[in-house]
């Protein structure tokens, strides 16, 4: 196995434990499709939820990973395009801020 295939199922596998820690954390059930909307238009979560489910993952995400990540950060709200959105941009999101 070439070590850019070893690269790519590691991160693969990241992702999907990543994923998996992002829809269980949820306060409500959605379905595992991509793309399933958190926050927004028909999102799972009001502003509220959202600023409570944040805090319950960076929670879970520094018991896994021995990481404290900032989740609502301005380099979040910055963004064109809201990583809240949905299960597979939050779930990209948090692997861009744990690889730095």
């Amino acid at each position: 196995m070439d070590n850019r295939h070893a690269v790519s199922t590691r991160t693969q596998i990241g992702f999907e434990k990543v994923r998996r820690l992002v829809v269980e954390t949820l306060p409500r059930p959605v379905s595992s499709a991509a793309g399933e909307a958190i926050f927004g238009t028909g999102g799972v979560l009001d502003s509220l939820d959202l600023v409570n489910y944040l805090a319950d993952l960076e929670y879970r995400l520094d018991q896994e990973y021995g990481r404290e990540l900032v989740l609502a950060s301005e380099r979040a709200m910055s963004r064109s395009r809201s990583p809240f959105r949905d299960v597979d941009s939050l779930t990209a999101y948090i692997m861009e801020l744990l690889a730095e």
